[in-house]
């Protein structure tokens, strides 16, 4: 709970790829019953990526909205239908959503960083990840 707001957004988007990879591999091996359970996480994380971003007062909230929203809904088919191609679409973008937070991380840094008050205020559009029992990044 000390890392700043930035990198815990990070970790959430490594996350879901680490669990979208355990269930992309179940369903390369025709496990869905394997699969399931990642996919379920992916789902999960998703959610709270969608839920950490607050009501959409600017341009880049509402974008974020619409992403986030859009690879909920893509996981959520990929669970359900148990479909490859939807989850590797949503795999392919939490990799690039993954470059784009860590060049933030890079750039707002930690420990020789601004302040957290200046992160604050550079990251106002998102607010740290809220938990939520049954929910961990952990496998």
């Amino acid at each position: 709970m000390t890392a700043p707001a930035q990198r815990l957004h990070l970790m959430l988007v490594e996350g879901a790829i680490r669990f979208g990879r355990q269930a992309e591999e179940a369903l390369r091996c025709g496990n869905q019953a394997v699969a399931a359970g990642p996919l379920m996480r992916v789902v999960e994380i998703v959610g709270e990526l969608l839920a950490g971003v607050r009501k959409p007062q600017s341009e880049i909230n509402s974008k974020l909205a619409e992403l986030y929203l859009f690879l909920f809904r893509r996981a959520s088919e990929a669970k359900i239908n148990a479909d490859a191609g939807a989850l590797a679409e949503v795999l392919r973008l939490l990799d690039y959503e993954r470059e784009t937070w860590q060049l933030v991380c890079d750039k707002l840094g930690g420990a020789g960083g601004p302040p957290m008050a200046a992160q604050s205020q550079a990251m106002g559009a998102i607010r740290p990840p809220v938990s939520q029992p049954g929910i961990s990044l952990e496998a």
